[in-house]
């Protein structure tokens, strides 16, 4: 008796005829569909019933879901099959901190950095965010979101690059997630902040520049966490804000140019 197809809205076919190595393409079309929320949290995946879905034979499935379950996007479960993982508050208080630490250190590296052409860039995503913003167009927002980071880390070097984009995938998910269960609350005030950013680094501006991003970053997190889980105190967020903080004041500049370490 032939099993029932199971299928998840939003999930195409894949056209990989003529594809020698399947891996690579087949991971990023599902981390990218679970990272924009096509495939939303808590859905069960089946291997089976994927493969025939995006037409496309068991084995590489198999090994996709296993790369995506070191990512933590999908987990076990007891009947051995795999679910998308949800919104863990540790995980979303432990990404944040760490893009505070690694972002800042981006940011500071690329301010005086920027050439005309990249200002221009960043000028056009921040036009970009705010017309998706009004509309609003969630797709256009986070693609525009995405670019203006990237943009504004461009000073630091490619390992470092590497790092603060699987942050950046991380908290991504968690803002769609969030976006998803209150659609009105749309980020205009995020739109302030990455202005002030851009602002800063523009001008010169380190100090500036670092702690905007700190507090942006911080106040993006307390939000997700608020969202789908009221009850979580954030514990890496407020100390790497602290971090940042401490390193960008005077006195321990001060400390620093007589041999403190």
């Amino acid at each position: 008796m032939p099993q029932p197809r199971v299928s998840i809205p939003g999930i195409e076919a894949l056209d990989l005829r003529g594809t020698r190595r399947v891996i690579t393409p087949l991971h990023d079309y599902l981390h990218e569909c679970i990272i924009d929320g096509r495939i939303p949290p808590g859905t069960t995946l089946s291997q089976v019933a994927l493969a025939r879905q995006l037409g496309v034979s068991v084995t590489p499935v198999r090994e996709v879901l296993r790369m995506l379950q070191e990512e933590g996007l999908v987990e076990f479960e007891p009947n051995q099959r795999m679910r998308v993982t949800g919104i863990d508050p540790v995980d979303v208080d432990v990404t944040y901190a760490a893009r505070i630490m690694l972002e800042c250190l981006a940011v500071a590296m690329t301010v005086n950095e920027l050439s005309a052409e990249q200002r221009r860039q960043a000028e056009s995503t921040l036009t970009a965010m705010s017309r998706a913003a009004r509309v609003p167009d969630q797709t256009r927002w986070f693609s525009a979101h995405g670019e203006f980071h990237r943009l504004l880390a461009t000073g630091a070097s490619d390992p470092l690059h590497s790092q603060l984009r699987n942050l950046a995938d991380r908290s991504a998910r968690y803002m769609h997630i969030r976006q998803e269960l209150d659609p009105q609350d749309w980020p205009q005030a995020g739109n302030v902040e990455h202005r002030a950013i851009f602002e800063a680094v523009s001008a010169g501006d380190e100090s500036a520049a670092v702690s905007l991003t700190a507090h942006h970053l911080e106040r993006t997190a307390r939000r997700v966490v608020a969202g789908c889980a009221p009850d979580f105190v954030l514990k890496a967020v407020p100390k790497a804000l602290a971090t940042v903080r401490a390193a960008s004041s005077d006195a321990t500049a001060r400390l620093m140019s007589v041999g403190g370490s």
